[in-house]
């Protein structure tokens, strides 16, 4: 992951964290149940991205080795840059499924941990408390839905690579 990938990443957890934190301060906390069922998915979701992504990654892989029949038939330079693309596709797919997972487990340790830490919040504190924890989750859930799209554009990628060798294929 490169530092840019990185900054965003930071950035898309700290403006869906104070997002979260500002409606559920606005409403009270009554917005949380709404948090709560978007939350729920996310089992399911991150389920189906990590099989995804290794049904992403033998696409791709079954695209590179189509690409050794047409080796001959196209300049070195061109075809290193084919195959430099892809890899650098199927190292993205890795890492995101990598990520959502990740973010899946954090989600689970910080509710799992929140509920432990439950009974020593002072009372005043509390709410406070909930809002941030919830908030935290959620933030985790919104990035791991921006991975799944980037995931998805690069399996349209894929699908263009697929199609442009397609056509050229004598």
């Amino acid at each position: 992951m490169s530092a840019r990938q990185l900054a965003k990443l930071i950035a898309l957890v700290t403006v869906t964290f104070s997002i979260c934190i500002s409606l559920l301060w606005i409403s009270d906390g009554s917005a949380s149940p709404i948090f709560e069922e978007i939350l729920s998915t996310f089992n399911v979701i991150a389920t189906l991205l990590a099989t995804l992504s290794v049904v992403m990654f033998n696409y791709i892989e079954n695209i590179s080795k189509d690409l050794g029949e047409i080796r001959k038939d196209v300049k070195r330079t061109e075809f290193c840059v084919v195959i430099d693309a892809l890899s650098s596709l199927k190292r993205e797919i890795l890492l995101n499924g990598g990520l959502i997972v990740t973010l899946l487990i954090l989600e689970k340790t910080i509710k799992g941990l929140s509920l432990y830490l439950f009974s020593y919040i002072p009372e005043g504190k509390l709410a406070l408390f909930l809002y941030f924890i919830l908030s935290l989750r959620f933030s985790f859930f919104c990035v791991s839905v921006f991975a799944a799209s980037i995931q998805l554009k690069g399996f349209i990628t894929a699908i263009e690579y697929r199609d442009i060798f397609l056509k050229n294929r004598k």
